[in-house]
């Protein structure tokens, strides 16, 4: 953004910057300085958003959203915090799911299935969420207790499926309310 050329456009006829020295000179210095402004914003701007903030800026952000990291590194905390936002958009429906699986992970959801379970129509299974956003159980139990706490009252999650694709494996986490079991087999 060119401070100096919007400033001049938008001087009045009568006070012409451009034949006018002394005005120009005084229309320079103020553009340098609000450009200087305007380029500060910006760096905050950018250093505000979730994606690019690490470290403590991070916590500070986790701080006003009311996530505490735990042991999450950057890059878990950050889907912690987007998962945050995005569940308290109150949309409990298998869309809502979806989108919240989508807005924290950022993955396409196409791929992704709310099935009910066959024998209790208020349980769900989610299968195939990508394994990669969730590689270690504390990961995994986290996102199932996000989703569990997004999903409509009286809906139960059974359990959530994660695939790693490079191994062709399927994580299985069960959820009971209480206690979440592990199983890996082949898919």
């Amino acid at each position: 953004m060119d401070i100096l050329k919007e400033f001049i456009e938008k001087m009045p006829g009568s006070v012409d910057a451009i034949y006018n020295t002394n005005i120009n000179k005084l229309v320079v210095f103020f553009s340098e300085y609000l450009s200087e402004v305007y380029n500060l914003f910006r760096k905050i701007e950018y250093y505000r958003n979730i994606d690019n903030a690490s470290g403590k800026l991070l916590d500070e952000i986790g701080q006003k959203i009311g996530e505490v990291r735990g042991q999450a590194d950057d890059e878990f905390y950050r889907i912690m915090l987007k998962s945050k936002v995005a569940s308290r958009k109150g949309d409990a429906t298998v869309n809502g799911i979806l989108t919240i699986i989508r807005n924290s992970l950022g993955v396409d959801v196409r791929n992704i299935k709310v099935v009910p379970l066959e024998n209790e129509p208020q349980a769900v299974i989610i299968k195939d969420i990508p394994l990669e956003f969730a590689s270690d159980p504390w990961k995994q139990q986290y996102l199932l207790k996000r989703i569990e706490g997004t999903v409509a009252a009286g809906i139960r999650v059974q359990e959530i499926r994660f695939v790693d694709n490079a191994n062709t494996t399927v994580k299985v986490v069960l959820g009971t309310q209480s206690a979440i079991i592990v199983n890996e087999g082949e898919g």
